[in-house]
């Protein structure tokens, strides 16, 4: 009985393990990340895009629009600071918007407004769009890839001995 409780606990640690591993494999690959500079703000990005033309940054938000043009995907994001694993943080905290320039089809359906994005980009300008009654100047992107995440509700562990369901 005592084995067969030790060997239980055993295989409950490797499912947690295994678990919380496969959570912590990056989401963009190596060679695109060592490429980024990460001393560029994006408060400093959106004061002068110009001057960071051909530099590589990490960026993300929320997806307010995603428009197909004929170069591709043109979607504008609601810049929110990103968390370690470079997922846009759960806040309201915000120093602008950007835009991002795909050459792919990206579906609309998919890249709808509220969703959250990071994008690993290189900085190829601003451009200037009606935002409301205004022009707005916004930091332009060429898109070298992009993450969409899933709507998260925070952890979810279910531990129990039984039945179990949910409703």
């Amino acid at each position: 009985m005592m084995e067969r409780s030790l060997r239980l606990r055993g295989l409950i640690l490797l499912l947690v393990a295994g678990v919380g591993i496969s959570g912590c494999a990056p989401v963009f690959p190596r060679e695109l990340t060592d490429r980024i500079d990460r001393r560029v703000s994006y408060k400093e990005l959106r004061s002068d895009p110009d001057k960071f033309k051909g530099t590589w940054v990490m960026l993300g938000g929320v997806i307010v629009s995603s428009k197909n043009v004929k170069e591709g995907t043109l979607i504008e994001v609601l810049q929110q600071p990103l968390d370690n694993d470079g997922r846009p943080l759960d806040t309201d905290r915000t120093e602008g918007r950007f835009l991002v320039q795909s050459d792919q089809f990206l579906d609309s359906a998919v890249y709808h407004p509220g969703r959250l994005i990071t994008f690993v980009g290189e900085v190829i300008g601003r451009k200037a769009k009606l935002l409301d009654e205004i022009i707005y100047q916004y930091p332009l992107l060429a898109d070298k890839a992009s993450h969409l995440w899933t709507p998260s509700t925070g952890p979810h562990f279910f531990f129990g001995v039984g039945v179990s369901g949910r409703m």
